[in-house]
C-alpha cells in the first residue's frame, strides 16, 4: 500500500514509473522513476512516528549496498 502511495505522490510530481519491485539476485528496489533524464531509485519505507528514527537511519550501510547492487543490476538488463 505505501509503495503505491509513494509512486502516486511522485507521479504528481511529474516522475514517471518505470518499474515497480524490481527483483535481482542482489535484492529488490521498490520504485524505479524517470525524471527528465535522471533514472530514480526509491526504497520505501513507512513510520508511523519519528520515535522509530528518521528515513536515512531506516536503510542500513548493509542495505544501501545491496541497492547499489541491484541499480547496477537494472542497468545492465536495460
Amino acid at each position: 500500500m505505501t509503495e503505491q502511495m509513494a509512486a502516486s505522490h511522485l507521479k504528481q510530481q511529474g516522475l514517471k514509473l518505470l518499474s515497480q519491485n524490481f527483483h535481482s539476485r542482489y535484492g529488490e528496489i521498490d520504485l524505479i522513476m524517470k525524471e527528465n533524464d535522471t533514472i530514480v531509485f526509491v526504497e520505501v519505507k513507512y513510520r508511523k512516528s519519528s520515535g522509530y528514527g528518521g528515513a536515512i537511519s531506516a536503510v542500513s550501510a548493509k542495505k544501501q549496498q545491496k541497492l547499489k547492487l541491484c541499480a547496477g543490476f537494472y542497468f545492465q538488463q536495460s
